[in-house]
């Protein structure tokens, strides 16, 4: 769920829950305001018929006719026997509601004292308030409309009042996500100075700390290149002349094997260090399985299997570093007489596989094998040969993927758009310009 609907969800419920209480404390309100004036105007009366009663029939005969027909009034003798006709209203030592026939009343009771100061019995009045329930119903229901009214208008209001706070985060966090990790630019913040700005301030130093990092990462890296690639190249070529006047050496064909592996490890660290994976590629029309061929002739040993005929739109350069370094990886964990390579095609997609024979690779180190100096459990590597080979094979438009089984080997298939798959995609991007 995004932070909007979030907030939105949260907004809205603490809105709902505030009109809750504030109509639940208003009727609450109204509710006890009726009660005590209903009360004390039934006490009142009750304790005026009482006073009346106290002075003698003719002062009852004067006062009690103008009482309101709101009102019954009933004496109850102490032997219950009520006098005169009619339902006898129930004993209230204090006030209460009971239904009366087809009113609702509000009864209250009090002692029938005569003139000369004997109890008779007891006084009992009810005051009718059907229609107070029914003022208490009306409002309720006014309370729940108008409720739901504001509760809808204050919701739509909130959404869109939410949705302009929140526009300054959207825009840095798509910006965001359009940071390239291989060349991180700062980011352009347009909106408030609050909160958000921070984030993007906060960004922003960490944008600019990892190109700091990356920058001398490089440098680093480049420095190192360059101080091996200098005497590497010059012990690679005395190897390479001793070996052309000794061929059947084996010591001298070993080190130049690891002098090799060294010029190629040093030719990774420089195309890091100088950026070149992220530069546009100059390309040819080649054929993969010349360049299959091509590398394996460096690694004698190494067995190819079925070569089609492959086609590809690429760099001749940065797809034989790519394949070497798949070659090399799977001479590491198998030694050249456990490697074979194949290249197929297909209308779309040209597959070139690279197989050993060795160990095998656990899952649960599958994910890291193309992460930067990421090591397998092995004799030698650095852990940049798989992670420049992945570069190299995106700037092609394909992808490198791995299969292994611990004990019985493992595949490394790479994956590239055909020619004519290339040139159909170039063709149809011509026609929607031209469109």
């Amino acid at each position: 769920m995004t932070l909007r609907a979030r907030l939105s969800l949260l907004v809205t419920f603490a809105l709902l829950i505030g009109l809750f209480l504030f109509g639940a404390l208003a009727y609450a309100s109204f509710l006890r305001q009726q009660s005590t004036q209903l009360r004390q105007l039934l006490l009142r009366d009750l304790g005026r018929v009482q006073r009346l009663v106290q002075q003698g029939p003719a002062a009852i005969g004067a006062q009690l006719t103008s009482s309101s027909g709101d009102f019954i009034l009933q004496f109850v003798t102490r032997d219950g026997v009520l006098v005169g006709a009619g339902e006898t209203l129930p004993l209230a030592e204090r006030p209460r509601i009971v239904p009366f026939g087809a009113q609702t009343l509000l009864v209250a009771s009090g002692p029938w004292t005569l003139l000369g100061g004997q109890e008779a019995g007891t006084v009992r009045l009810g005051l009718d308030v059907t229609a107070d329930l029914r003022q208490r119903q009306a409002l309720l229901r006014s309370l729940l409309v108008s409720g739901g009214v504001i509760a809808l208008a204050a919701t739509i209001i909130n959404l869109v009042l939410l949705q302009r706070a929140l526009a300054p985060l959207g825009r840095l966090a798509a910006q965001a996500r359009q940071v390239n990790p291989a060349e991180p630019s700062v980011i352009r913040y347009k909106g408030p100075h609050d909160e958000v700005a921070y984030v993007a301030q906060a960004l922003n130093r960490a944008l600019r700390g990892i190109r700091k990092r990356q920058q001398a990462e490089r440098a680093s890296l480049a420095e190192i290149a360059h101080e091996l690639a200098a005497p590497l190249t010059l012990v690679a070529g005395h190897l390479g002349s001793l070996r052309a006047a000794r061929p059947d050496d084996a010591q001298l064909a070993a080190a130049q094997g690891a002098a090799d592996e060294l010029l190629y490890t040093s030719k990774d660290l420089l195309t890091l260090a100088r950026g070149e994976l992220e530069r546009s590629l100059d390309l040819q029309v080649l054929d993969l399985s010349s360049v299959a061929r091509r590398i394996a002739r460096e690694y004698p040993g190494v067995e190819l299997g079925t070569l089609h005929h492959a086609e590809v739109a690429g760099s001749p350069e940065r797809l034989s570093q790519l394949v070497r370094n798949l070659v090399r990886n799977a001479v590491q964990a198998a030694g050249v007489d456990g490697v074979s390579l194949t290249v197929r095609a297909s209308d779309a997609e040209v597959c070139l596989y690279v197989q050993d024979r060795g160990p095998g690779v656990p899952p649960s180190e599958l994910p890291y094998l193309f992460e930067r100096f990421y090591t397998r459990r092995k004799q030698g590597g650095t852990g940049v040969g798989l992670s420049v080979a992945q570069q190299i094979a995106g700037q092609h438009g394909g992808y490198i993927s791995v299969t292994s089984k611990v004990g019985e080997g493992t595949c490394f298939t790479l994956s590239l758009p055909s020619l004519g798959a290339q040139l159909g995609a170039e063709d149809v991007e011509a026609e929607e310009v031209k469109a």
